[in-house]
């Protein structure tokens, strides 16, 4: 959904993040374990850098602004993201369900008080330390969720409920190759639920969806919008 943002997806061989991932830890580093952060924070940090700055300065896309334009519409209820960059709540998606976390706030690894992330990024981005919690001066950790550490049960009970609720789902940019949004898939299988399944390369649930339109969603969500205003035009 953001690679057209400037911001790496995970699971795309040799550029995503997975395969970055892998790579560092064949190296032994491992920066994107909870292990890794509480072993050397800073380590974590200088690697993040990157990441960090694409999403700072990352803007939506046209995908972003379709959905927000479907929810208008009233064809959207919620957005079930597996992504922490922020991008479709800076688009004008109201109900926004993060499975793994966001970038917009960071948590005191001691105390667990929660701020805002924006301030100490851009402290990090000017000075290259470790973010420090100003309350106790514990360690900062961006509000993601790294390898070794449990989902969000809230965000979790969010999206079920979501998917509960609706007639369809329509998935869009995302390989389903593992992680909770395959289970959330499965459950809405289960119960009878329609899937429209938007994406460059094959998934695993191809066969069970009822439409599957192979293309990139910067494309394939502007032009279903704009489809849906020709058949509804009110």
């Amino acid at each position: 959904m953001s690679t057209r943002s400037g911001i790496p997806d995970f699971r795309s061989p040799e550029t995503g993040l997975w395969a970055r991932a892998e790579a560092l830890q064949e190296r032994g580093i491992e920066r994107g374990t909870l292990q890794g952060f509480s072993r050397d924070p800073q380590s974590f940090y200088d690697g993040f850098k990157p990441l960090l700055m694409a999403v700072c300065a990352a803007q939506p896309n046209a995908a972003h602004r379709a959905l927000v334009e479907l929810e208008e519409m009233g064809y959207v209820r919620a957005v079930i993201s597996q992504n922490a960059d922020m991008l479709h709540k800076k688009a004008g998606s109201r109900n926004v369900i993060e499975l793994h976390g966001t970038l917009g706030e960071v948590v005191c690894m001691s105390c667990y008080m929660v701020y805002p992330s924006r301030s100490f990024i851009e402290q990090f981005l000017r000075d290259e330390r470790a973010p420090i919690c100003p309350d106790c001066q514990g360690v900062l950790k961006p509000n993601v969720i790294l390898t070794g550490e449990q989902l969000p049960a809230k965000a979790i009970l969010a999206a079920r409920r979501a998917i509960r609720q609706s007639d369809l789902m329509l998935i869009a940019g995302t390989s389903l190759a593992g992680g909770p949004a395959t289970a959330l898939v499965e459950e809405a299988l289960a119960q009878g639920k329609k899937i429209i399944m938007i994406n460059l390369t094959p998934t695993i649930f191809d066969s069970a969806a009822d439409i599957v339109i192979r293309a990139d969603v910067i494309d394939a969500l502007p032009a279903l919008v704009k489809t849906i205003k020709t058949l509804d035009p009110g």
